[in-house]
């Protein structure tokens, strides 16, 4: 198994099997992300995937707000200018790294979410397998109303979720979305009051972990997967996912309870 890393500055990271919990700790600048911490995230993720002991993870933040997105004045630093090229240099080994991730680990990620989701933020919130928001949430991706264009997946994963219109909404004119538009919109899983949204996404956590481990995360990776295919190679994808997890401990014991007309106690193997 790959060792969790230290979390840096900003950073909390609790394994309390079957569940890892990752919370954003900068509440004093609204839990934006500095380089050291999307890259724990990263390392973390990848280890949470390799450890045979979690079934889910809960992403949460500290104070009123998820996160701000990234800490570019954090970065600033010294006010020193970075070489050209600065963006194109950084981006592959930090969030270019972390939504794939996201994506791609077999693990369900259920995230909690109440106040701003910004930017990066809001990139965290969409590559989450489920995001319990706060119905008076705000999230935002204020890329063109500062010039630039949008990063870390965005402008892949908003028209994949809400359609290209309603990303054009929000990524052209920048407009902002409640809580409540985006369960409406298809964004996120569920939109909650504000005081409700720790114990529904704990409760969700707690569902993921006790399912059946790996069929869920061969589904997830069929969803995402799916997407990019033919018909044809999905198919194909579908049968060997299917083979695996008919081959699983948890489809066996599927099997035993029906045939003891009980519900069935999954182990996640």
């Amino acid at each position: 198994m790959k060792p969790y890393p230290t979390p840096p500055e900003g950073l909390q990271a609790v394994s309390a099997p079957p569940i890892l919990t990752l919370t954003l700790d900068r509440s004093q600048r609204r839990n934006s992300l500095t380089d050291d911490m999307v890259l724990a995230l990263i390392d973390t993720l990848e280890a949470a995937s390799a450890d045979e002991e979690i079934r889910a993870v809960m992403l949460n933040a500290a104070g009123d707000n998820f996160c701000s997105g990234f800490d570019l004045a954090g970065r600033a630093g010294d006010g020193s200018r970075p070489r050209p090229g600065s963006i194109s240099r950084r981006m592959p080994y930090l969030v270019n790294r972390l939504i794939p991730v996201m994506l791609e680990v077999q693990v369900p990620i259920v995230c909690a979410v109440r106040g701003w989701a910004v930017g990066l933020g809001l990139s965290l919130v969409l590559a989450s397998d489920f995001a319990v928001v706060a119905d008076d949430a705000r999230l935002r991706a204020p890329f063109t109303a500062m010039g630039i264009t949008p990063d870390s997946g965005s402008s892949w994963l908003l028209p994949r979720l809400a359609g290209v219109a309603r990303a054009k909404q929000i990524l052209m004119l920048g407009e902002e979305v409640s809580g409540a538009d985006a369960a409406a919109w298809g964004l996120i899983h569920q939109a909650v009051p504000a005081d409700q949204v720790d114990a529904e996404a704990a409760a969700l956590a707690s569902r993921l972990a006790a399912s059946a481990t790996v069929a869920v995360g061969l589904a997830k990776v069929l969803i995402h997967r799916g997407s990019g295919r033919s018909l044809e190679t999905h198919l194909s994808d579908e049968a060997f996912a299917m083979e695996l997890s008919s081959r699983s401990a948890d489809f066996r014991e599927w099997a035993e309870s029906r045939r003891q007309g009980r519900s069935p106690d999954f182990t996640g193997r």
